[in-house]
């Protein structure tokens, strides 16, 4: 679990294709590494979650699956690329941003994008299915940054990036038709799916009483 808050950025330094999938090595900086434990530390890279495999002192590696390639960004990564770094929240951590999973529901689209003296507003697109789950002033993750969304309509949402943000994760570099990981607010997905549930019962249980 993870909280959306990002502090580092690595570097993929390395992309090694293998069966059913592609290992990751990725540049990064010395207070991650020292927190890392092989086999056992998840990591959230541009918000998707990973385990480190192995560890260097400058360098760490990770496994993705055909099915996170399939569902994140990270089918298209490359050498070279930076990434967002985030580690797992613990007990005694301050939840800061909001409770992200790292299981990335979908691939996003920046639509547009426009400066505000120091701050920045993106605007972004989702898929269709995310829609839904799009709830004004509430919490997304976009490639594991914890944000406030808005103006929401038609599958676009807004969001105001302030100075703090810009300097410590990917956003800054992010260009219009660049492609994004969305994670949609978990209790957003659930009531949602909940209540869904619930009506489709409700009707199957009213057939029955009527036939």
């Amino acid at each position: 679990m993870f909280t959306g808050i990002i502090r580092y950025q690595g570097e993929i330094i390395d992309v090694q294709h293998v069966s059913g999938g592609k290992r990751f090595v990725i540049e990064a900086p010395k207070e991650i590494i020292e927190r890392l434990e092989e086999g056992i530390t998840s990591v959230a890279l541009d918000g998707s979650c990973h385990t480190v495999e192995k560890k260097e002192s400058k360098q760490f590696q990770v496994y993705s699956s055909f099915e996170t390639l399939a569902r994140t960004t990270l089918g298209e990564a490359r050498v070279g690329q930076k990434l967002n770094l985030e580690l797992p929240v613990t007990p005694t951590s301050f939840l800061d941003g909001h409770l992200v999973t790292g299981h990335v529901d979908g691939v996003g689209k920046l639509v547009s994008l426009k400066r505000k003296g120091e701050s920045a507003l993106y605007r972004f697109e989702v898929p269709s299915e995310l829609a839904c789950y799009l709830v004004e002033k509430d919490s997304i993750a976009v490639d594991g940054i914890s944000l406030t969304l808005f103006d929401s309509d038609r599958g676009c949402f807004s969001v105001a990036v302030i100075p703090q943000t810009l300097a410590h994760t990917t956003l800054v570099t992010k260009h219009e038709g660049d492609k994004v990981n969305i994670e949609v607010h978990l209790l957003a997905k659930y009531s949602y799916e909940f209540v869904k549930r619930q009506k489709a019962t409700s009707r199957d249980l009213e057939e029955w009483l009527r036939s």
